[in-house]
């Protein structure tokens, strides 16, 4: 069998597959083809001949179906370790008072970093749970949606909200 024209097309041989399905499918020592960037083939034993196909050893390696992060704060890998050994709202507020100057290259940052570790540890969609606008931040879900694209993630930004700042009894600072 021959890859389609203009593809790459990769073939990973020896992993263990867990496939996620509704049959609870499974092999031990199995095969998947990649063409053009779709799984287009998983099985058991050896893929079949694939001529012009790269084969890459799972041996020792699990194949599954890609994670999905469902809530995030993409925006805090920017504070990662800062003011770690408080109680949450030692934390908070804390670090209100940095992430109000949070801008889009900032964000983008960030989203960048914390996506590229997702990523690395087999998460293929992110959901980022973004409250913390600045006034003057810019369009923070822009640059996140940036990232995730540049990073190639599927990604849902979500908008969340805080109504309640410093001087109405709320840990954020008013301008955030």
């Amino acid at each position: 069998m021959a890859p389609p024209a203009g593809t790459d097309t990769v073939t990973v041989e020896g992993c263990a597959i867990a496939t996620v399905d509704a049959a609870g499918t499974e092999h031990s020592t199995g095969h998947l083809v990649v063409s053009a960037g779709r799984i287009t083939a998983i099985g058991a034993g050896p893929a079949p001949p694939i001529d012009g196909a790269r084969r890459v050893d799972g041996r020792g390696c699990l194949a599954t179906p890609g994670f999905v992060n469902t809530h995030h704060h993409l925006y805090q890998w920017l504070t990662r370790g800062y003011a770690a050994d408080g109680t949450l709202f030692e934390w908070l507020t804390a670090l209100y008072p940095v992430w109000a100057h949070l801008d889009a290259d900032l964000e983008y940052v960030a989203a960048s970093t914390g996506l590229a570790a997702l990523a690395l540890s087999g998460c293929t969609t992110a959901m980022d749970h973004h409250y913390v606008f600045p006034a003057s931040g810019g369009d923070l879900l822009a640059a996140e949606i940036e990232a995730a694209r540049r990073i190639g993630l599927r990604f849902c930004a979500t908008r969340g909200s805080m109504n309640l700042g410093r001087s109405s009894g709320g840990l954020p600072p008013d301008e955030v």
